[in-house]
């Protein structure tokens, strides 16, 4: 189609016309195709799970603050002054168990002790004395027992498997006087105090000078006589000393 000579204003409008009519031909023989539907379902689809994951993030950033300024504001009340927080003190409940009088100590005393005790003053403290049955085995050290009856002294351990007695009946300890007797064998010693219902400690004493404190064993009822036994390190002679529960010297036994 070639343009039309410029002849006037009746041409003009004559070739409009004639443009009109081509272009309503040629769209009259386009074919439409079917509507883009699914895709049109799909980019909606997507376009409202990406706001979903952005309005899910945007909450997660909200609380995530909302409880770091809540951790900073408890942490520290007064940001702009310095000022530190108070301490937070853990809620009690009712059902809380309350401190109650302490429980008094019970009087035992290990075998293995090896240094005396003394208080800041220097005076020495009376060991506790412990009270057992008569015939009540006592695990006085590693393979060594020893107990008590109404006759004396008891022990058993060491290289002789066999039991072992000491008397207080048979008259050869003066109940009436302090004293102090002395068993040993290796790393273990034992022996009887008597003469005192005061019996407050019992040391032995190396050729250093270094003490170690006996463990006191008594029956029910005071006896005026009691059993005591301790561990030291092997070699070397060793003293006794009995003291009263005051501290005073009742009898001494020099180095063996």
């Amino acid at each position: 189609m070639t343009p039309a000579p410029d002849v006037g204003p009746d041409a003009a409008g004559a070739w409009d016309d004639l443009l009109r009519a081509e272009f309503a031909r040629a769209a009259h023989d386009v074919t439409p195709g079917p509507a883009p539907v699914a895709a049109v379902v799909r980019a909606g689809r997507a376009r409202r799970r990406r706001r979903t994951v952005a309005l899910s993030v945007l909450a997660v950033l909200g609380v995530a603050f909302a409880v770091a300024a809540g951790t900073s504001l408890g942490r520290d009340p007064h940001p702009a002054a310095g000022l530190a927080a108070p301490p937070v003190r853990p809620a009690t409940s009712a059902f809380a168990p309350t401190a109650g009088p302490p429980s008094p100590a019970v009087p035992r005393t290990s075998a293995s002790s090896s240094s005396s005790s003394s208080s800041s003053s220097g005076r020495q403290i009376p060991t506790p004395v412990r009270t057992v049955a008569p015939g009540e085995r006592v695990a006085a050290a590693p393979g060594w027992k020893v107990w008590l009856t109404a006759g004396g002294k008891h022990w058993q351990g060491g290289e002789d498997p066999l039991e072992q007695f000491r008397s207080v009946t048979d008259g050869n300890i003066d109940l009436a006087r302090p004293g102090i007797s002395h068993q040993g064998e290796g790393a273990f010693h034992s022996g009887l105090y008597y003469g005192t219902r005061d019996a407050g400690r019992v040391e032995l004493v190396d050729d250093r000078g270094r003490a170690t404190a006996a463990a006191l064993l008594e029956l029910p009822g005071r006896p005026g006589w009691g059993v005591w036994y301790a561990v030291t390190r092997e070699g070397g002679a060793l003293g006794l000393r009995l003291y009263d529960r005051a501290g005073r010297l009742l009898s001494e036994l020099p180095p063996l």
